[in-house]
């Protein structure tokens, strides 16, 4: 099946969706439309929004070519389902589900300084929490399939099924240390 892809509102360009043992291939090709990083998310009815995949940009066109297992998809609830709404966005688009006076203050992600990873965290595609030197990160890793962590995968190590990558961020060693001043 093929779908329209938005972006702000407009046709940007397409999605192929097929259906293939073990899962789905989507192919996404779009114009080249932002300067910013943008992801790829689709929505059907009764399931909630699936994160398709980073887009890269090639010969002037966003494209992206994913294989999605059919396992990730049963796990967002996409079984047999296919998109009715596909859309490119820096992150994805949130729907409130509680009261805006009664949300918990939010609080701010541990960043790296890296673009890519900063980009990643912002996008809840991987996990992160501050360590005394730096930042954390993690994701669902599989050998067979693609991982959140991919762009940084030389310095991931694999733990319990999930990609680990330990960032440590400038000055936080010092700040750490105690300075011959104390």
């Amino acid at each position: 099946m093929r779908t329209a892809v938005y972006f702000e509102g407009r046709s940007a360009g397409s999605l192929d969706w097929r259906q293939e043992s073990g899962g789905v291939r989507a192919v996404l090709d779009c114009e080249l439309c932002s300067a910013c990083i943008l992801r790829v998310y689709a929505e059907t009815e009764g399931a909630a929004p699936l994160y398709v995949g980073l887009p890269e940009p090639q010969g002037g066109r966003l494209r992206l070519a994913r294989r999605l297992s059919a396992e990730t998809l049963r796990q967002a609830g996409w079984t047999g389902k296919e998109p009715l709404r596909v859309y490119l966005a820096e992150k994805q688009e949130q729907t409130p589900r509680v009261e805006p006076e009664k949300r918990a203050p939010r609080t701010e992600p541990p960043r790296t300084g890296d673009a890519v990873l900063d980009a990643l965290i912002e996008a809840d595609a991987v996990s992160a929490e501050r360590t005394e030197d730096g930042v954390c990160l993690s994701c669902p890793f599989s050998p067979h399939e693609p991982f959140a962590l991919a762009p940084a995968f030389v310095l991931c190590r694999a733990e319990q099924g999930r990609a680990v990558l330990d960032w440590k961020t400038e000055g936080a060693a010092k700040s750490a240390a105690p300075s011959e001043m104390d």
